[in-house]
């Protein structure tokens, strides 16, 4: 048993009690790290007769995946860029091509970067418009901290300069000579964009925008038609944009339009004018135009008015056309819109259930569009539309061994919640399955964010699914699958509406013969975590086991520590506890401060040592109480990767032994081992 220490804390005249709160201490007290390492092998122990059934799941995960595979190339300028993986190999070798039967030429090999190291991500790297030098950001702690690195691209040399805390963006201007990059501050934020000229020390960099508020993180991106560099201020419900020319280094930065509270806006650029889509006007967003010469709020002209039924989620220009996409009825499509004509076409699809997204669109001057596509039963394919003859071609499809789509059945439910509203649910099950509660559930869940979770094929649930359970995505409020009021119907004070529709549609599910209460098995994670840890709390005797990855569980004392990384970005999706209203609000259904002497249901949660977003303790400080209060004897179990972050092991088939893990310690709940 791990030991306790009270430490109080107070706010608005209230003193709370964290008995566990030394956790967090892990360079001053050895203790921390011991405990962490003490739940490894008590998991290890605790499955120590699943090792053959996890070999197993590894292997069949692993047999979905093509070892040898590669991307297919996507044009830009005169080359045409990929990716591809070879045998043994955890991690992609980016490559070009001199033309379509060019020598292949390779940019980075991730699995040289990695050799010696536990953890490796290149985070962004960018090619410059001569082709001649690349730059690109490392990552070996999972931390996401990442150095930034140039490469002259003729000898394979490395520039002597290295820039330090250096985040997601690099943007080379025209000249190829120099580009800006993202940096990060002491608590982790981007906070700033810098200029660097390749060959000159990293101290003389030119600050060309920075922002203050913690509530905001900062971006760079180079339209389509690389006339202009984008600046970015982006928090969570409102923006800011500047731009700059990417002809002049030395130009001026210019702003767009100040940020505003109550509206937020993304910016494109087309001949002569920006292109905007904002929900200043409408909440599902529309799209006004004005010029680059006079940009404020008061030129901006409607192009595309906002709508109720859709939901506009981006607008890109290229040549000759735009592509808007949307979401109706909570699915995507993708709307053509012709420049000459202003005459649409859509690219949709005729599946119930299904995830399309943008593709590899790297020329401006091009007339094809191309997408990713999947639905539950069917692999992941590239397509490309042809804005002249309006057909689709399938470029590459996933292979998956002994997958017959066929043999699954996909449905998109609607289910009524406690306060009327209708929650989105898609469901995968085999044919052979039969609807009368018997076979086991496995829901999943994330609710946060406006983030949706789209319901694409995963090969890799397959593994639970052939051993007899169906399985359901669902779609609570404070996701945006219904549009962006479906998101704000899930937030700040309506935070609660996410875990309801949760917990009442996995009772639907049971009630349609899906599982019974009690087999049901949710999993999520990092603000999907948090719903799991409000489920736990909600509706302990509906699910059998629970899977909270990277949870978010400790909510009101990490959203009161304003010394933590993403707390201030936070307030305008959980509210800020510094107001009593808020405080109170988020200490109702936090999951640690929520944990009562009752019969809780297995539970494993899983944590990064190096996590910036969701810390390591809060898993291990929930973990801990939830067993000083289990009045029941099911198994609580915490799994913790000492070398990683927030997305665990980072290699393609090295993560696949942690899902193997999970999946096993779920498998030995339902005695399906």
């Amino acid at each position: 048993m791990p030991k306790k220490i009270e430490h109080e804390l107070t706010a608005h005249g209230e003193t709370r009690v964290d008995e566990y709160y030394w956790m967090r201490n892990l360079e001053e007290d050895k203790d921390v790290k011991e405990f962490l390492i003490d739940q490894n092998n008590t998991l290890e122990e605790y499955l120590e007769d699943t090792k053959a059934l996890q070999q197993e799941l590894y292997d069949e995960m692993k047999s979905r995946k093509k070892e040898v595979d590669q991307t297919v190339p996507a044009k830009d300028g005169d080359y045409y860029y990929y990716d591809r993986y070879v045998k043994g190999g955890e991690y992609p070798i980016y490559c070009r091509k001199l033309g379509e039967n060019g020598t292949e030429e390779i940019l980075i090999d991730v699995n040289e970067l990695a050799k010696g190291q536990e953890y490796m991500d290149v985070g962004a790297y960018s090619v410059s418009p001569d082709a001649k030098l690349i730059a690109y950001t490392v990552d070996d702690e999972g931390d996401e901290v990442y150095k930034l690195y140039i490469k002259n691209l003729e000898t394979g040399e490395l520039f002597s300069e290295v820039i330090e805390d250096s985040y997601s963006s690099i943007c080379w201007f025209n000249d190829s000579k120099s580009f800006c990059y993202n940096v990060l501050n002491e608590k982790l934020r981007p906070y700033e964009v810098r200029l660097h000229i390749v060959g000159t020390k990293v101290e003389t960099d030119i600050v060309l925008y920075t922002e203050e508020s913690g509530e905001y993180f900062v971006h760079c991106s180079k339209g389509n038609d690389e006339k202009y560099i984008f600046m970015m201020s982006a928090g969570s419900i409102s923006s800011e944009y500047s731009y700059i020319s990417a002809d002049d280094s030395s130009g001026e930065v210019k702003l767009i339009q100040k940020k505003n509270a109550s509206f937020e806006y993304d910016v494109d650029h087309h001949s002569g004018y920006f292109y905007i889509l904002t929900n200043d006007e409408h909440h599902n967003f529309r799209v006004v135009k004005c010029p680059v010469e006079d940009c404020s709020r008061e030129n901006w002209e409607e192009v595309i008015s906002g709508s109720d039924e859709r939901y506009i989620l981006n607008y890109e220009s290229f040549k000759d056309f735009a592509v808007m996409t949307i979401k109706e009825n909570g699915l995507k499509k993708f709307q053509i819109i012709h420049h000459d004509t202003g005459k649409s076409d859509f690219v949709e699809f005729p599946q119930l259930a299904y995830s399309a997204s943008e593709g590899d669109n790297f020329e401006y001057k091009t007339n094809k569009f191309r997408l990713n596509y999947s639905s539950l039963n069917t692999p992941w394919s590239v397509l490309e539309y042809d804005i002249t003859t309006k057909k689709i071609a399938e470029l590459k499809k996933q292979e998956i061994p002994d997958f017959n789509s066929d043999d699954y059945i996909v449905e998109r439910l609607f289910l009524e919640v406690r306060d009327g509203s209708r929650v989105p649910v898609s469901t995968l099950r085999k044919k052979s399955t039969s609807l009368n509660g018997e076979a086991p559930l496995f829901v999943y869940g994330y609710g946060s964010y406006g983030h949706s979770v789209e319901p694409g094929f995963r090969d890799d649930y397959l593994s639970l699914i052939e051993r007899g359970f169906n399985f359901a995505i669902i779609h609570p409020r404070g996701s945006a699958t219904l549009g962006r009021s479906w998101y704000e119907e899930g937030k700040f004070l309506k935070k609660k509406n996410t875990f309801f529709d949760f917990v009442d549609c996995t009772k639907s599910l049971c009630v349609l013969g899906y599982a019974r209460e009690g087999n049901v098995f949710a999993m999520g994670g990092s603000a999907g975590g948090l719903l799991m840890g409000a489920i736990t709390n909600i509706a302990p005797t509906l699910y059998k086991t629970i899977v909270a990855q990277v949870p978010f569980v400790d909510v009101l004392t990490t959203m009161l520590d304003k010394d933590l990384p993403l707390t201030e970005l936070e307030y305008k999706e959980w509210g800020n506890p510094e107001y009593k209203e808020y405080y109170d609000y988020i200490k109702s259904y936090s999951p640690y401060d929520n944990l009562a002497e009752t019969s809780y249901p297995n539970i494993l949660a899983t944590a990064g040592l190096n996590d910036p977003r969701v810390t390591y303790w809060e898993p291990a400080k929930w973990v801990a109480r939830i067993r000083d209060r289990n009045l029941g004897n099911a198994q609580i179990h915490m799994y913790t990767n000492m070398d990683a972050g927030h997305g665990g092991a980072s290699g393609r088939f090295e993560y696949l032994k942690e899902e193997a893990m999970v999946f096993s310690f779920v498998l030995k709940n339902f005695e399906l081992n």
